[in-house]
């Protein structure tokens, strides 16, 4: 990505060229391994304090840019990756970000350049240093910057704009809006100089996190759209790279997630459709290498925000994604032991577990749930202990569920696993809340469970409503408790498993059976006839039909039983005839 993407998701291009590599990737250092350059560092300080009056000699001017280039390598990351952070601390305790910014107004574009980038690479993954640095005059130079420097100039700004966007320092957030228009503005003409573009849209990224709705609007949902596109409407400036699908994921990402006014139900469709291809993926293998500190992709020197990522990956269990997002699972429980990261992987895990599939990883997780969610528990992380006490919870119903199963195993073969129940409860209700009663119906539909009227018959008892432990047991049974399932479903799925004909399945002859009983326990004859049959694409005339119809003369209306065994045998007759003439 050649104008680089800083830290809130990344590191910026002035480190990106370097070519260290460890593990078959770039690792991300800590920066505070070593002291042994900080002297170093004060005498380029002090050298570029005393060169600010001499700035209109050439030879002075040259001197400047020179030692301009070497406190950048000082907090290069990836030049001097054993002690950046201490680096960056002690410009900061030497009050020397003011010498660097006054570099951003001199007359030689190179200087200011220099000057921005080396700004950039004090605030990159440094909120404490971010803070210090971010002023109203440092945000006048940037905005003044973007909109009338030379091209190096707004590529460098572009960089000190992201990581200070990236950064959550209190300066840095509340700086994030004024940032945007500026970004906006280079993204939409370029000069057809496409770096100022993509530079635009790392930004962009950025400044989505905690300012979606002003990202938003700035750009506009057609805009948001094409950039998503893999066809004609993307623009020609924005490559269909990993990265590039990353990143402009994360930034529809963040403003789907602002709950937009303005923006229909079929266009909200359409980006989620978008966001459910490679963006996925791409996004779970950059999560796994931000808690490595590995660049990605690999060859990028591109490092991404643990945090951030984890905040993407609440907002996409948000927007429906849970289940597309299990293998992320195991990568945020790694994450939770990053202190920066922990509160948000945190939110993130539980709101993902509301999924059956997510759960059941969190559940089988022996080794997170002891020793990391009980330690932080016990600190009194207050994220750690609703997690822990959510998964406690469900653990308990699920157990309860399946001695209930284990009762009826030998009765009820075709029953429904304990997983499979939870997944249904969990589309109607939280998994540790309750199941209202008025979602019963669609609840039966979907497990199946007929007929719909006797289920709500047997539940006067639960005005307040089901929890997964009592929805499990009712319809499993116990040793208390008439079980749906046996009672309603089992001899009807066993006879719809075994049959040699095709027939419906059990959901939708369950369903065809609901409609023609009309809220009753049984189907009549004639409903049979005029409903049931035609819903099924039977015709409801012809010799075979009539002959079955004939057997029901005078019959009682049908239980569900009744209705599954006469349809098996009238698609038998059927078929056989069919083979017949064949």
């Amino acid at each position: 990505h050649g104008a680089g993407l800083a830290q809130a998701l990344h590191v910026p291009s002035a480190v990106q060229h370097q070519s260290s590599t460890m593990a078959g990737g770039f690792i991300l250092s800590d920066g505070a391994d070593s002291d042994s350059k900080l002297e170093l560092l004060r005498a380029y300080l002090k050298r570029l304090q005393e060169l600010q009056t001499r700035l209109d000699s050439d030879l002075q001017l040259k001197s400047a840019k020179r030692c301009m280039e070497d406190i950048a390598e000082l907090l290069d990351p990836m030049r001097n990756p054993s002690e950046y952070r201490l680096c960056q601390d002690e410009v900061i305790r030497a009050n020397a970000q003011a010498i660097l910014l006054a570099n951003t107004s001199c007359k030689d574009d190179a200087l200011r350049s220099s000057s921005l980038e080396t700004l950039a690479l004090l605030c990159f993954g440094n909120s404490s240093t971010t803070e210090a640095t971010v002023t109203p005059e440092l945000l006048q130079v940037l905005q003044t910057s973007l909109a009338t420097g030379v091209i190096p100039e707004k590529l460098s700004a572009l960089q000190l704009g992201q990581a200070i966007a990236a950064s959550s320092s209190t300066a840095a957030l509340a700086s994030v809006p004024g940032l945007v228009a500026g970004a906006v503005s280079l993204l939409q003409d370029n000069g057809k100089f496409e770096q100022l573009s993509q530079g635009s849209l790392d930004l962009l990224v950025s400044c989505s996190f905690s300012a979606p709705t002003v990202v938003a609007e700035a750009l506009g949902w057609p805009q948001l759209t094409q950039l998503l596109a893999e066809g004609e409407s993307r623009p020609i400036w924005l490559p269909n790279g990993p990265l590039e699908i990353l990143v402009s994921g994360l930034l529809v990402t963040n403003c789907l997630s602002a709950q937009p006014h303005d923006l229909s139900q079929d266009e909200k469709d359409e980006l989620l459709h978008a966001l459910s291809g490679n963006f996925l993926g791409h996004f779970v293998e950059s999560l796994q290498a931000a808690v490595s500190r590995e660049a990605w992709p690999a060859e990028s020197h591109v490092f991404h925000s643990p945090q951030r990522l984890a905040e993407a990956a609440r907002k996409l269990s948000g927007l429906g994604f849970r289940k597309e997002l299990r293998s992320a699972v195991p990568v945020l429980a790694q994450m939770v032991q990053e202190d920066a990261a922990t509160e948000v992987a945190l939110g993130a895990l539980r709101d993902l577990s509301s999924e059956v599939s997510c759960l059941d990883l969190l559940l089988s997780s022996d080794d997170f749930r002891v020793g990391t969610l009980e330690v932080l528990h016990k600190s009194g992380h207050s994220a750690a202990t609703d997690l822990l006490a959510y998964l406690e919870f469900v653990e308990h119903a699920f157990v309860a569920g399946q001695a209930a199963k284990d009762l009826q195993k030998n009765d009820c073969p075709q029953a429904p696993s304990v997983l499979q129940l939870a997944e249904v409860f969990g589309h109607f209700a939280p998994l540790d809340g309750k199941l209202e009663l008025s979602r019963v119906p669609e609840v039966c539909a979907e497990l199946p469970l007929a007929p719909v009227a006797t289920v709500k018959s047997s539940l006067s008892f639960a005005n307040d409503g089901l929890t997964l432990q009592s929805f499990m047991e009712h319809t499993y049974g116990t040793a208390t408790i008439l079980g749906w399932w046996p009672s309603l479903m089992e001899e009807s799925a066993a006879k719809l498993a075994q049959s040699k004909v095709h027939l419906p399945s059990l959901a939708k002859a369950a369903a065809i059976f609901e409609v023609a009983a009309e809220g009753r326990n049984t189907i009549s004859i004639q409903a049979l006839h005029d409903t049931a049959l035609p819903a099924l694409g039977i015709m409801p005339e012809g010799a075979i039909v009539e002959a079955k119809f004939w057997e029901l003369n005078g019959s009682a209306p049908l239980q569900f039983p009744d209705f599954v065994e006469w349809l098996g045998e009238l698609c038998g007759d059927l078929a056989e005839a069919e083979a017949e003439t064949a």
